[in-house]
């Protein structure tokens, strides 16, 4: 791995004395120690969250028990292996699956982070289909989304393999979690336990990335072998570390005021970034303060950048690929300060732990807790009071439509009125996920910030609820945000099962209900959000809503 600090020399004083403050005060051996005081006075989600440290160690003696698991699983047949986990438990997984080639007699592998009726049942297709085996993935085990899916899927296998139905489920889940007390009920293949001192936003390099890794077919020992020596490094109290370093720039820069990290990633590590897009804003997005990560792969031009932008700029072959040149040449251009790495898979867990280690760091710089998310909860809450309120009234919320007479009208004034403070906008798509969408949701954040000076975010709901949700109502309250929602027709109901209770009729009464309720409470923390209802194909509307941007 090759880092390089670029345009940051206005800056070197204060990096090099933040790096001596880190020295004077001890930081590695008290972070080794677990003082909570590095952060925080009270030791409240502190020395308890801390288990990342040490995981690439301490999963050592689990690696073979994985590996083990995983022949079985190739030995049984199954075809396809399904992840449904949200957030820490589903963004690992994903990265790790698209940065490794399909190991042959493995299973393909697919995630499921989505209560979208459309994208259940084109994973149901396939299920029906291919021999599967689900991973249920979830710390808390008690995800409303993850529980929903499992007694979706735990149905249709039933009807499939009846009493052998449990035999096609894996949970991953902390000990004494309704989750593992479900598993052993019905008889699912395998329960692995997660850390409990481990959050889910860093449990990549434990059982909820290295079980579903083994299942991928990875050496799990080399897998890990760059995360190993890279704690080794660490523990030796090397100031010279790469995340302490990448800690101390960003966590400088943020606290001097430049707080949106712009990853610039080439296509491959999409999935990377939606990883690090978590972890960072999750962790920063409290107490009024915030680093927003805004994911792009190709670089605007340089009118259209604010001069509270840093750069994470990912190349995957170290300059030889010419468009990723032609790319670097044009941030370089910008003159603003810019993290380079290069990259390659099998430094994949490398990366992973240097960027936990400088999301700590960050936490330092800016004097919060970054192992907590006290706002997460709110929505959940929200969402518990809407679901029993008639199909009626949820269905027929007052969302605006692209075709109402005063849209063109109230969407202008929304993006340009400049009475309240503005930072960034955020798209909140509660639409079905799909290839063609997410370009033309990349298109319409372009647009937006090309016609208003602003980072523009997106990402689909209810995945955003368990990344940057965190961040729009616990930061610093300067993003406008555009709810998109798409309500199917065709009903996909959620089984009531003895063992775990449906807490919706349907999964379009808990996507919209989760929709409204993300809404409403970035309302009431006076966040300025509008509601659009996308009532026609999502693709063909959301591309129409760019051109309005552009005709604004």
């Amino acid at each position: 791995m090759k880092i390089e600090f670029i345009n940051f020399e206005s800056y070197l004083s204060d990096i090099n004395l933040a790096h001596r403050q880190l020295i004077k005060i001890d930081f590695i051996n008290r972070l080794f120690r677990k003082d909570f005081t590095i952060w925080k006075e009270n030791d409240k989600e502190i020395s308890n969250r801390l288990g990342w440290l040490d995981s690439p160690l301490k999963m050592e003696p689990w690696l073979k028990d994985y590996e083990q698991e995983a022949e079985k699983i190739r030995k049984a047949g199954f075809k396809l292996a399904v992840l449904l986990g949200m957030g820490g438990s589903s963004l690992g997984p994903e990265a790790l699956s698209r940065l490794s080639a399909p190991v042959p007699g493995h299973p393909q592998f697919l995630v499921l982070d989505s209560t979208c009726p459309s994208a259940i049942k084109n994973v149901a297709v396939r299920t029906e289909k291919e021999p599967t085996l689900f991973i249920v993935s979830s710390k808390s085990g008690t995800t409303i989304e993850t529980l929903s899916l499992f007694n979706y899927f735990f149905q249709q296998q039933q009807q499939m393999y009846g009493a052998e139905a449990g035999r096609h489920f894996i949970a991953i889940t902390d000990p004494g979690t309704p989750l593992e007390r479900i598993a052993s009920q019905v008889g699912f293949r395998k329960i692995v336990a997660g850390f409990p001192e481990i959050g889910g936003r860093f449990s990549v390099l434990s059982p909820f990335g290295l079980f579903p890794a083994a299942v991928l077919g990875y050496d799990l020992e080399k897998l890990l072998a760059p995360a190993v020596k890279s704690f080794t490094l660490l523990h030796k109290g090397n100031y010279d570390h790469p995340g302490i370093k990448i800690g101390v720039f960003l966590g400088v820069l943020t606290a001097l005021g430049k707080n949106k990290l712009t990853l610039v990633l080439p296509p491959e590590l999409n999935t990377l970034g939606r990883w690090l897009e978590q972890l960072i804003a999750e962790s920063t997005g409290k107490e009024g303060k915030e680093v927003l990560p805004v994911i792009e792969n190709l670089p605007l031009s340089e009118k259209d950048y604010s001069s509270d932008r840093i750069f994470v700029f990912y190349d995957l072959e170290e300059g030889k690929n010419i468009f990723a040149r032609e790319k670097l040449e044009r941030l370089l251009k910008i003159k603003l300060p810019l993290l380079y790495l290069t990259f390659s898979p099998e430094e994949i867990a490398e990366h992973f732990y240097i960027w936990e280690l400088a999301t700590a760091l960050i936490g330092y710089f800016l004097k919060i807790n970054p192992f907590n998310q006290p706002d997460v909860e709110l929505t959940k809450k929200k969402t518990r009071e809407i679901l029993p309120q008639p199909k009626s009234n949820i269905s027929d919320s007052p969302e605006l439509k692209l075709d109402c007479e005063n849209f063109y009208k109230e969407f202008k004034a929304f993006l340009l009125n400049t009475n309240a403070p503005v930072e960034y906008l955020s798209l909140l798509a509660f639409l079905p996920p799909s290839e063609n969408l997410d370009i033309a949701l990349s298109n319409l954040a372009r647009q937006l910030t090309q016609k208003t000076g602003f980072p523009c975010t997106w990402n689909y709901g209810p995945a955003y609820l368990h990344s940057t949700g965190q961040l729009h109502k616990g930061g610093s309250g300067k993003g406008r945000f555009l709810g998109l929602l798409f309500q199917e027709k065709e009903e996909v109901l959620i089984p009531s099962l003895p063992q775990n209770p449906a807490t919706a009729s349907s999964f379009n009464q808990l996507f919209t209900a989760q929709a409204l309720a993300d809404f409403s409470v970035l309302k009431e923390r006076g966040r300025k959000v509008m509601a659009i209802k996308i009532e026609k194909n999502p693709v063909e509307e959301i591309f129409r809503l760019g051109e309005i941007v552009r005709n604004i």
